[in-house]
């Protein structure tokens, strides 16, 4: 029991704002000048990837085809078009439970290497019970926070949602990422771990805003959905940006590496604003 409770108290600790506070020195965190420059690649590049990866699963799917084989398909078309693919193993970490790994080629430094998935809630939307013992709450640097956690009452409210925003019965969203074979092999971000004194980071998170203009048949493969009711969805989705965050890598990474993150960055207040 006490194994147990240590374990789950390490992999969560890193989202546990007061502990956080009182070991900044442990927690390695990564210091930005402000919110807009957090910024490793530019928003256009982060699109361009994106738009060029989902075009390649768009036009490559099959209308009969297993979870399995879609999920293969898909990671073989991300090596093709991203020159890697990735996917989920044992950490290297004691205690670390499960982590994300190049599983084949090499990851270019300034790369979007994974997703973190989730439901989206904005900053005066309530997560409370969400949050409860959940380590896969990730909280953006303006307060939004992303729900990546695949069971439990969020993935109720994910699958909730994005049947509630669907566009003539269209998904507008990717529900895979709740299973094992995700037809976006990118949607794994959350399973990324924090560094440590032995492998230091190599990918920062950045926030990236779908903008209004992103194709409507696309959409379907983000792993992402509001927690907010639209009126009217097939409209609203014409005006309106959709927050994802990406995994930029900060080196190269090569086959057989485990991708690490920084869990605590600082971004410091802008002194003009």
């Amino acid at each position: 029991m006490i194994k147990h409770f240590a374990r789950r108290w390490n992999q969560y600790k890193y989202r546990f704002v007061p502990w956080l506070a009182s070991n900044i020195n442990e927690s390695s965190p990564r210091i930005v000048p402000s919110s807009k420059e957090d910024k490793i690649i530019s928003d256009e590049d982060v699109e361009d990837c994106l738009l060029l990866l989902f075009t390649a699963f768009h036009k490559n799917r099959k209308e009969k085809e297993s979870l399995e084989s879609r999920y293969s398909e898909c990671s073989k078309l991300m090596h093709d078009v991203c020159g890697f693919s990735i996917e989920r193993q044992k950490s290297l970490l004691e205690n670390g439970g499960r982590g994300v790994f190049v599983a084949s080629g090499q990851v270019q430094c300034g790369s979007v290497v994974a997703m973190y998935p989730g439901v989206v809630y904005q900053p005066w939307e309530p997560v409370f019970w969400v949050s409860l013992a959940n380590s896969f709450l990730f909280r953006c640097a303006d307060g939004v926070h992303i729900d990546g956690k695949d069971t439990g009452l969020s993935k109720m409210m994910y699958n909730s949602c994005s049947k509630r925003d669907s566009v003539y019965g269209k998904l507008m969203c990717d529900t895979r990422w709740l299973t094992e074979t995700p037809v976006n092999p990118l949607a794994v971000g959350q399973y990324v771990n924090n560094q440590s004194n032995k492998y230091a980071a190599n990918v920062a998170y950045q926030e990236f805003d779908i903008p209004a203009s992103f194709p409507m048949e696309l959409r379907q493969y983000i792993p992402n959905t509001e927690a907010r009711l639209h009126q009217d969805m097939e409209q609203t989705f014409y005006n309106r940006l959709l927050r994802v965050v990406v995994l930029v890598s900060l080196r190269d990474i090569y086959e057989g590496e485990e991708i690490f993150s920084t869990y605590y960055t600082i971004v410091q207040k802008d002194k003009t604003a």
